[in-house]
């Protein structure tokens, strides 16, 4: 399984773009980070190229599907997106529903969390982005987010119905809410693009959580997944231990 090390996590006492040496030092090829509005690109992607670190994902303040008067803005925002992605020559672009809306069914919701995908299917797909969509526990961490179950995002996905959008399985979130993880991510593996791990419980480092990586990542990869696993935990070590243990650990 590749690893890919969220930089917003690690090495916090650093500059952003000095983040990606460290976790080159610490033997990895790869990283990720959440919205870029900001994020000093130009430096990013020089030290990305410089250390030759992949960038897998990042987000783009798309973050409130539910919302259908922001859809229009989302399309128009799109171009900077793309400008973004080529900069850093990374092709997985992070969205999120947003949160319940009272007084509106979950029908509705997962509707218009559908149209903004489609009205945005397009523009990804002319680009050669692929959005994720991502899945957040509400039991702990996001209360009141919409998209907490792998069988929403999965109807979702299927509506949209198009290979450049897809989801983001978070295993310690799917984890809280729902449990039997390995049996989910194989029933929807052909929509996944994207994993994000942690511990449970805490957030923190994967080995000491109940969850066990090393099969959960076996599984993925006998399956024919070929992307990234993202480190999107709360290191209790400091970052450079607690990356080069995971490494080693699920290597």
């Amino acid at each position: 399984m590749k690893l890919s090390p969220c930089l917003e996590l690690f090495f916090k006492e650093l500059p952003f773009p000095d983040r990606i040496a460290a976790v080159a030092d610490c033997g990895y090829s790869a990283g990720e980070f959440w919205g870029y509005a900001n994020k000093d690109i130009a430096a990013i992607a020089a030290a990305a190229e410089k250390h030759k670190v992949a960038i897998t994902s990042f987000g783009n303040g798309c973050n409130n599907l539910l919302d259908r008067s922001q859809h229009d803005k989302y399309v128009a925002d799109f171009a900077e997106t793309v400008e973004v992605a080529k900069r850093l020559n990374c092709w997985k672009v992070i969205v999120l529903t947003g949160n319940v809306v009272p007084g509106r069914t979950r029908c509705d919701m997962s509707k218009a969390v559908i149209e903004g995908l489609r009205k945005l299917a397009p523009l990804a797909e002319k680009a050669g982005i692929t959005l994720i969509l991502e899945l957040l526990n509400t039991a702990v961490n996001h209360a009141g987010y919409f998209l907490d179950n792998s069988e929403d995002m999965a109807a979702v996905l299927r509506a949209v119905n198009s290979p450049n959008v897809k989801g983001l399985y978070d295993i310690y979130h799917a984890g809280i809410m729902e449990g039997n993880v390995t049996e989910k991510i194989m029933t929807n593996l052909d929509i996944i693009g994207h994993f994000h791990a942690a511990g449970i419980p805490g957030r923190h480092e994967m080995k000491a959580g109940e969850q066990n990586y090393p099969f959960i990542c076996r599984k993925i990869d006998e399956a024919g997944y070929t992307g990234y696993l993202g480190l999107e935990y709360h290191p209790l070590k400091d970052s450079r231990s607690s990356l080069i243990e995971t490494r080693e650990w699920l290597a």
